[in-house]
């Protein structure tokens, strides 16, 4: 089949309805819907559906009777004409360096799209946002039937994301579900938190200290680890304690922050006051597992044994999690299984037409070690 011009919404369709014929959605009925029926299903306009059908007549995929009744073409069985259509092309965009989580995340995008024969193109940078978002801004021109995005809780994602819904182009994010219309895959950060925390609170009856890596201070206000935190602070009778036991290490968003030697190793000296407010034993929950390292860091500076003085528990279960001394107790998101569903469900979201944005959550697990 020869698409002159695969970019347009004509072609797009047809290429979803195609498959939809080799999958036998409309089951062993005779004719097909009617293009009002189509339309409705489909979400197009009836033109678009007639201009469709008209196309996979003149291919012979398709036959008009005299009764001006569709069907399938008995001498083409569909089967054979889906494996010879264009397959669909999908984008991962992120603005993020390469980090175990980042890698992780891809590597189970790239195993769905393989295992379903998609294309799969990446817009990535390790330097700018605005790279990634110039460059999702140009989707419509590049024939992206939809994009999967690593999502940053900022404005400017928000429109750049809606703009392409707009354009008729489906999104998933990754990560934050933010404030866009789109749908999403993320960890069930709030879950795991909250079971980690309540643990901690369970197993020495003491209140829990929060340190945070925000890109600014306001950033907590809709940061689900925070609130489950805070919850769980509140149902052991701690609320009163939260804000004097939340302790940010301000981070900024800017690049120079991203590679890992700046998450690993950035200088201990700033968790040193928060030290000098603790009471000790002290019990510990931080943000992900680059902070919880730089927290051993200043503990073996101020002379503190992690697992005795600190109880401590991060997130993210990082390659180095397990390697500490001692072993970091964490909370850990599947970042393959997340990027294979979020794969899964932009898949789902082109060929069923999704008219609604779908978000949903990967379950996390919380991994006890003797860091507590």
């Amino acid at each position: 089949m020869n698409f002159m011009n695969y970019h347009s919404k004509t072609n797009r369709l047809t290429e979803i309805f195609i498959c939809d014929l080799a999958a036998e959605r409309f089951g062993a009925e005779a004719y097909l819907p009617s293009e009002q029926r189509l339309a409705e299903q489909y979400q197009a306009s009836r033109n678009t559906i007639r201009r469709m059908l008209d196309t996979l007549i003149s291919d012979g995929t398709l036959l008009r009777d005299e009764n001006r009744r569709v069907r399938v073409n008995p001498a083409q069985p569909q089967k054979n004409a889906a494996s010879d259509r264009q397959q669909l092309n999908f984008a991962w965009a992120y603005a993020a360096y390469p980090d175990p989580m980042v890698s992780e995340v891809s590597s189970g995008i790239q195993d769905y799209m393989r295992e379903k024969q998609l294309n799969l193109q990446l817009i990535a940078s390790h330097e700018s946002h605005e790279t990634v978002l110039n460059a999702l801004g140009h989707a419509p021109q590049l024939g992206f039937d939809g994009v999967l995005v690593l999502n940053y809780r900022q404005e400017r994602y928000d429109s750049t994301i809606d703009r392409l819904l707009d354009s008729g182009i489906p999104v998933v994010t990754v990560g934050p579900a933010g404030k866009s219309r789109a749908g999403s895959l993320s960890g069930d950060d709030f879950g795991g938190v909250f079971a980690a925390i309540s643990r901690l609170i369970e197993k020495y009856d003491r209140p829990v200290w929060f340190v945070s890596a925000p890109a600014v201070p306001a950033d907590l206000e809709n940061d689900e680890r925070f609130l489950a935190y805070t919850l769980a602070m509140r149902n052991a009778g701690f609320g009163d304690r939260v804000e004097e036991y939340n302790c940010m290490v301000l981070c900024g968003d800017a690049p120079k922050y991203w590679p890992l030697p700046q998450k690993l190793f950035r200088a201990p000296y700033q968790f040193s006051p928060f030290l000098a407010r603790m009471q000790f034993p002290a019990s510990v929950f931080c943000c992900d597992d680059y902070v919880a390292n730089r927290l051993y860091l200043a503990a073996h500076e101020a002379g503190l044994k992690v697992g005795q003085d600190l109880a401590v528990i991060g997130f993210g279960d990082l390659p180095f999690a397990k390697r500490l001394d001692p072993p970091l107790a964490t909370v850990r998101v599947d970042s393959r299984s997340l990027g294979y569903q979020a794969a899964r469900l932009l898949h789902r979201s082109v060929a069923d037409r999704l008219g609604t944005s779908v978000r949903l959550k990967i379950p996390a697990e919380f991994i006890e070690r003797k860091s507590m």
